[in-house]
């Protein structure tokens, strides 16, 4: 068959290397094998002619692991070289994950220019407002499209949810449940994962609504969904393999990195404990920021934890993991977050995972601090059940008795760590931390090595979005209701054995 100069069959499809690799990447993303779709695509990204078509690919590649800002520098050189409006919606939903709500609503207002992606940019734009606290903007967005959908008697599921959480987010409940009951039925059992949200949403109505045993009704419904398994016994004991492993003695024969900047400062803690609340109280801070949950240091995690050399001693058991390439990572890592936050001298990363890692991050970051938030078990149960969180990678939070279980483990790690690690923890308990404010964020911004400032009890006033489950939380002053919400629900836990706490031990 004779070709083209490109490669290209004449009147038939392009079959040179840049196509073998495309297909290549978008089975390796089927596969969820995201960093294989960055390797093949990585020869022909660093090409200056690289087409639209691979930026756009290797952006979602980018996207799948966290790297939102790689992923907008695709998109832009996409953008660039033609891309059309798929990559303008890509860019909007990677900024509005990222919290850069201004930037998010650009892109997307340029997608909603092409009838093709009309429709969902502007529910992804609305949820961006409406996350932003911008609640009558979502508004204005999402009511044509609503309008349009009772007009044509035909469900589209998008906009019905978006609706939905509008209605609630303007306090309109009784609404928001009616639309919920309809996308339910409309739903049946297909679609689980957007069932899985819109039962979280109901749950969240309810407790608004004190109507606490139809809250919790629904937060089972939502957790039922996947049926997930989880072991609480494999979980203890792969706790005590890591205590077993990550000794003091084996730890100081790890590589060690030559990044000494004190400037990176991570949040430990389980979820829900008030993670976002330090993240947010830093970030006010003049000389301080907060970058939410960059998952850099857990992706190198992983891949230290594929290559182990089980029964090798370190460093030998990290491969060719050494110490140039600690280096190499700290230093990268180090790189991302002084772009985003130039002029601060602390940055907070509060990433779900860094409980598990300390051990990394003290390696990596040896001048580093950590910040470990506990809060009563009882109620990170209550907010864990109804949150809705990436419940693959958290099973653990589906049921009362296992989350009951991974907050005790949390703590064994944790007082592992500070018995082993020579960098610096500070124990904060959420409670005494909305309580006693005027003595528990002095206390924090001290640890930090900077000078009190009063912006920080000003943290509701930023115009930061903040993309975690306490969005609706940390942009408003702090308040104390939170505390012993279990109670609400005390039937509902009566039959768990709840691990001890005393918020003024810590």
């Amino acid at each position: 068959m004779m070709k083209d100069a490109k490669g290209t069959p004449r009147g038939g499809h392009r079959i040179d290397g840049e196509s073998i690799a495309l297909a290549a990447a978008s089975k390796a993303l089927q596969n969820r094998q995201a960093q294989e779709a960055i390797r093949l695509l990585q020869p022909w990204v660093e090409r200056r002619t690289a087409s639209a078509e691979v930026l756009v690919m290797a952006a979602r590649a980018q996207m799948t692991i966290g790297l939102r800002r790689p992923a907008v520098l695709l998109l832009d050189r996409a953008i660039a070289e033609g891309a059309g409006s798929s990559a303008y919606l890509l860019k909007g939903k990677c900024l509005a994950h990222a919290g850069k709500t201004e930037d998010a609503c650009v892109a997307l207002r340029k997608a909603i220019e092409d009838p093709t992606h009309r429709i969902e940019a502007s529910c992804i734009l609305a949820l961006a407002l409406e996350n932003a606290g911008r609640i009558d903007e979502a508004q204005t967005v999402i009511e044509p499209l609503v309008a349009e959908m009772k007009q044509s008697a035909k469900m589209n599921v998008d906009v019905s949810f978006s609706w939905a959480r509008i209605l609630s987010a303007k306090k309109r409940f009784d609404e928001s449940d009616a639309q919920i009951t309809e996308l339910l039925a409309h739903l049946g059992s297909t679609q689980p994962q957007l069932r899985n949200f819109v039962w979280y949403l109901r749950a969240k109505n309810y407790d608004r609504t004190k109507r606490y045993g139809e809250a919790m009704n629904a937060a089972i419904n939502a957790n039922m969904i996947g049926e997930l398994e989880f072991d609480p016994s494999a979980y203890t004991r792969q706790t005590s393999a890591a205590i077993d492993q990550w000794t003091s003695q084996r730890m100081k024969l790890f590589p060690q990195s030559g990044c000494q900047s004190d400037i990176p400062v991570f949040v430990a803690g389980m979820p829900r404990s008030g993670t976002s609340l330090i993240d947010q109280i830093v970030d006010a801070h003049p000389d301080g920021a907060g970058v939410g949950e960059l998952a850099h240091i857990e992706n190198f995690a992983r891949r230290l934890n594929s290559t182990l050399q089980r029964g090798v001693e370190p460093p030998q058991c990290f491969g060719a993991y050494q110490e140039s390439e600690w280096t190499r990572v700290a230093n990268e890592y180090l790189t991302e977050i002084t772009l985003r936050a130039p002029t601060a001298k602390r940055i907070v990363n509060k990433a779900l995972g860094n409980t598990q890692i300390l051990w990394l991050i003290a390696s990596l970051f040896p001048k580093t601090r950590i910040i470990h938030v506990i809060r009563d078990p009882r109620d990170v149960a209550i907010s864990c059940l109804m949150g809705g969180f990436n419940n693959r990678l958290h099973p653990w939070t589906t049921r009362m008795e296992w989350i009951a279980c991974a907050w005790q483990e949390s703590l064994r790690i944790m007082n592992h760590w500070k018995a082993s690690l020579s960098v610096p923890i500070l124990d904060v308990s959420y409670e005494q931390l909305v309580r006693d404010p005027a003595s528990e964020f002095p206390r924090i911004i001290k640890f930090l090595g900077l000078d009190w400032d009063e912006a920080c009890t000003r943290f509701h006033e930023s115009k930061r979005t903040v993309r975690t489950l306490s969005y609706d939380q940390v942009n408003r002053p702090l308040y104390t209701s939170s505390v012993a919400r279990y109670v609400n629900y005390a039937a509902s836990l009566q039959a768990i054995h709840w691990p001890e706490y005393d918020p003024t031990a810590l």
